[in-house]
């Protein structure tokens, strides 16, 4: 629609009316039941991960070859570049892990508008040969680039109104990448900090920073949040997720046969990676 009065008007007319919704975050819910939706018609659950496509087996050595990866530490992230996504803030911090260990290496998989202000950037500091943008490529392929990857970044800036549920935080996981994080919104109730990732400020250059050289320079540290993440996402699947949506979904069609409403399923418009 072209008119947002009228668009806010029908969308939260439809919520009101529905029989079940649900949001992918605890900031979504908390949407919902300002808009009027009564709480106990709301379910959250978060995206999820296909563990047969990502999971910590996986093989990164052709990645590492084509990119000429061998032998250095791997700093990755995988998503769009847009400006919530916080690449800016991680060009900014591996200037100075560059600075403090020039073996350091960035990958960036994925594309997006911001990519040639991105590029121009690492012209300008120099560090065209320490960081690779390996452009979008295929889902299916994203594993092997996860796989050549030590640590995984996930550097969203603070944002007033967070509801995102990022696919990407749970395909670093499942994958056993150790993951940094930015604590914010749904990120810092899925990644615990020590356990299964990670955490910084948002925003923080020196934080991230410093998680980053902690993780490089405690490889035992490395490998066992790798293994924690990857065992935190074993339940974490769209079958699993979607056996959840059905037992709720169920008895609302049991008991309506002839059912005016739907069952809503609300997601962010920023759900990508």
């Amino acid at each position: 629609m072209t008119c947002p009065p009228l668009a806010h008007w029908v969308e939260h007319r439809i919520w009101r009316k529905a029989h079940l919704l649900i949001a992918v975050s605890e900031s979504l819910r908390s949407q919902l039941q300002r808009a009027g939706v009564q709480p106990e018609l709301i379910q959250v659950l978060p995206n999820a991960v296909n563990t047969g496509l990502f999971h910590k087996d996986l093989e990164g050595s052709m990645v590492r070859e084509r990119f000429d990866l061998v032998g250095r530490f791997v700093i990755g992230f995988v998503g769009t570049f847009k400006r919530w996504h916080g690449v800016d803030l991680l060009l900014a911090a591996f200037q100075d892990l560059h600075r403090i260990d020039p073996s350091t290496h960035l990958l960036l998989v994925g594309d997006g508008p911001l990519r040639p202000q991105f590029e121009e950037e690492v012209r300008n500091a120099g560090l065209t040969p320490a960081v690779t943008f390996a452009g979008g490529v295929a889902h299916e392929d994203v594993p092997q680039h996860l796989a050549a990857m030590d640590v995984a970044i996930a550097p969203y800036p603070a944002l007033d109104n967070f509801y995102y549920s990022p696919l990407k935080l749970f395909e670093y996981m499942a994958a056993g990448r150790p993951v940094v994080a930015s604590r914010v919104g749904q990120v810092a109730e899925v990644v615990v900090d020590g356990v299964t990732g990670l955490l910084f400020e948002p925003g923080d250059r020196a934080d991230l920073v410093g998680c980053i050289v902690r993780l490089q320079r405690d490889r035992a540290l490395c490998n066992e949040l790798g293994r924690n993440a990857s065992a935190a996402c074993s339940a974490r699947t769209w079958t699993h997720h979607a056996a959840r949506v059905i037992e709720r979904v169920e008895p609302l069609v049991n008991r309506n046969r002839v059912w005016p409403r739907r069952a809503i399923g609300l997601s962010s418009p920023y759900a990508e990676n």
